[in-house]
C-alpha cells in the first residue's frame, strides 16, 4: 500500500507536496469563487484552506521525524537542512492562520469581500513562503541537480522534480471539488471540477517530456544508487498516466463543450469523468512510488525487489519498434495532420474573435472546437511515439523547449473559448471583448510557435 507511509521521511515525501501545489490548484478555484461570486464554491474553498491548515500538522511532525533520521547521514547538509527547516516552520506557520481566518468566515453568516481578500491575501503569502521552502528542500536531498552532465542539462530533473507534482495533487484538489459539487449540484463548481480535469491532463504533457530528460541527465554519467532499469519501471507507468489523464481530460472538455450548447450536465458523462479520475489518480499513486524509490532509498523496503534489466519494459520495447520505418513514418504523418488539425481550428476560432468573419456568431465557430481537440489527442499520443524513438535528440534540439512551453500556454488559452460568458453571447456583427481578443493572439502565438518548434528540430 504506497498510500500507508513506512517511515517518517516516506511520509514527509508524501504530505508535504499538497501545501504547496494543492494551494496553487485551490487559489485558482477560490479566484474563480471570487470573480463568479458563487457562494457555495467560495464556502468550498474555504473549507478546503481550512483543511490545508491542518495538513500541516502532520507534514511538521513528518518533517521533524524525517529531519532526526536526514542528521545521521553525512550527504546532508546541516546548513541546508536548517534553512529548510526554517522557511518551513514560517510557512506552516502563516498555512495555519489562513486557515484559522478561513474557518472564522465559515462560521458568519454572510462573507464580505474584506474577508475574502483577507484569506486570498494570506493563501498568496503562504504560497510564497512554501515556493522558497520546496526549492530548499529539494537542494538539501537531490545532489544530482548540482552535477555536470555530457550532454543532457540537470534543469530537466529539476524542472520534472517540481511538476511531477502538479498534475498528481492537483488531480486529488480536483476530485475534492469535484464530488463536492455533485453532491451539492452546484452547476459552477460542477464547470471549474471539469476545468481542472482538462488543465492536469495538459500539465501531464510536459510532466512526461520532462521525466523523459531527466532519465537522459541522471544516466548519460552514471550516478551511484540510481538505476535506469528503475526509471523504466517508472517511466512504464507514467505512460499509463499519461493516457489516463487523456481519456479524463478529454471526457471533461466534451462535456464542458455539451454544457454550453444544452445549458445543462449529463449525469452520465458526469460521473464516467469521476470514473476516470478515480482510475487515473490510482494509476498515478503507483507511478509516483516507482518514481520515488529511483532516488530515495529511504522509502524502500526489505521486501521490495527492484527491477535490474535496463533493458525491459514497456519504454525499451517502443523504443526498439518506433525505430523501424514501418512504426516511424505513418506516425509523423498522423502528428503533422494533428496540427494542421489544431492550427487550423484555432486560426479560424482566433479570427472571429479579432474581429475578422462578423457575419457569423461565437457560437458557429465554436463548434468547430472538438476538431481541435481530437487534433491535440492526435498529437499527444502520436508526439509521445515519435518522442520515445531518439529522446536523447529531440530533448536537446534548441527549439525543443519553447516548443513544450507554447504546448502548455496554448492548450490551456484554448480553455478560455470553451468558459467565457461574455464570449459567448456574441451575435453576428458584434465585436468581442478587448480581453478575448488578447487570449487569441496568445493562442496564435502559441500554435505558431509550436508548429515552428517542430517543424525547425531536425535542422537546428
Amino acid at each position: 500500500m504506497h498510500w500507508i507511509p513506512q517511515s517518517w521521511s516516506h511520509a514527509h515525501i508524501l504530505v508535504s507536496v499538497f501545501p504547496f501545489v494543492g494551494l496553487i490548484f485551490l487559489l485558482g478555484f477560490y479566484v474563480t469563487s471570487l470573480i463568479t461570486k458563487n457562494e457555495g464554491l467560495q464556502r468550498s474553498c474555504l473549507v478546503l484552506f481550512f483543511l490545508l491548515g491542518l495538513v500541516a500538522i502532520p507534514t511538521y511532525m513528518s518533517g521533524d521525524g524525517a529531519l532526526d533520521v536526514a542528521q545521521q547521514d553525512p550527504k546532508f547538509s546541516m546548513d541546508a537542512m536548517a534553512d529548510h527547516q526554517g522557511w518551513g516552520y514560517a510557512a506552516l506557520a502563516v498555512l495555519v492562520a489562513t486557515g484559522l481566518v478561513a474557518l472564522i468566515q465559515l462560521f458568519r453568516s454572510r462573507l464580505t469581500d474584506n474577508a475574502l481578500h483577507l484569506v486570498l491575501g494570506l493563501g498568496l503569502i503562504t504560497l510564497g513562503l512554501m515556493a522558497v521552502t520546496g526549492e530548499l528542500g529539494w537542494e538539501t536531498h537531490h545532489h544530482e541537480l548540482d552535477l555536470a552532465t555530457q550532454r543532457t542539462p540537470q534543469i530537466w530533473s529539476h524542472v520534472h522534480i517540481i511538476l511531477n507534482h502538479f498534475p498528481t495533487v492537483g488531480l486529488v484538489f480536483s476530485l475534492v471539488l469535484y464530488v463536492t459539487a455533485l453532491a451539492t449540484n452546484n452547476t459552477v463548481m460542477k464547470r471549474a471540477g471539469l476545468v481542472a480535469f482538462v488543465i492536469c491532463a495538459i500539465l501531464g504533457v510536459p510532466t512526461f517530456v520532462t521525466g523523459n530528460a531527466s532519465m537522459w541527465a541522471v544516466t548519460e554519467r552514471p550516478i551511484e544508487g540510481i538505476s535506469k532499469a528503475v526509471i523504466n519501471a517508472h517511466r512504464d507507468f507514467a505512460i499509463y498516466t499519461l493516457f489516463g489523464l487523456a481519456f479524463t481530460g478529454v471526457t471533461a472538455w466534451i462535456e464542458l463543450f455539451r454544457f454550453r450548447y444544452l445549458g445543462r450536465f449529463s449525469n452520465a458523462a458526469l460521473y464516467t469523468v469521476l470514473l476516470f479520475a478515480i482510475v487515473t489518480l490510482g494509476i498515478m499513486a503507483e507511478t509516483g512510488h516507482r518514481g520515488g524509490q529511483i532516488n530515495h532509498p529511504e522509502i524502500r523496503l526489505a521486501t521490495d525487489v527492484l527491477p535490474t534489466d535496463p533493458k525491459a519494459g514497456l519504454n525499451a520495447y517502443v523504443e526498439l519498434a518506433i525505430n523501424q520505418v514501418l512504426w516511424f513514418v505513418p506516425w509523423q504523418t498522423v502528428h503533422f495532420f494533428g496540427y494542421s488539425l489544431i492550427f487550423g481550428t484555432a486560426f479560424a476560432v482566433c479570427l472571429r474573435v479579432l474581429g475578422l468573419w462578423k457575419s457569423v456568431s461565437f457560437a458557429a465557430v465554436h463548434r468547430l472546437l472538438p476538431i481541435g481537440v481530437f487534433g491535440v489527442a492526435m498529437n499527444v499520443f502520436s508526439g509521445m511515439l515519435i518522442l520515445q524513438a531518439d529522446s536523447s535528440r529531440y530533448l536537446n534540439e534548441i527549439t525543443f523547449v519553447p516548443k513544450v512551453i507554447f504546448i502548455t500556454i496554448g492548450a490551456i488559452a484554448v480553455l478560455y473559448f470553451s468558459v467565457a460568458e461574455r464570449l459567448w453571447t456574441i451575435k453576428a456583427g458584434e465585436e468581442a471583448p478587448m480581453s478575448a481578443k488578447w487570449v487569441a493572439a496568445l493562442v496564435l502565438i502559441s500554435w505558431a510557435g509550436v508548429i515552428m518548434g517542430g517543424r525547425l528540430l531536425p535542422y537546428v
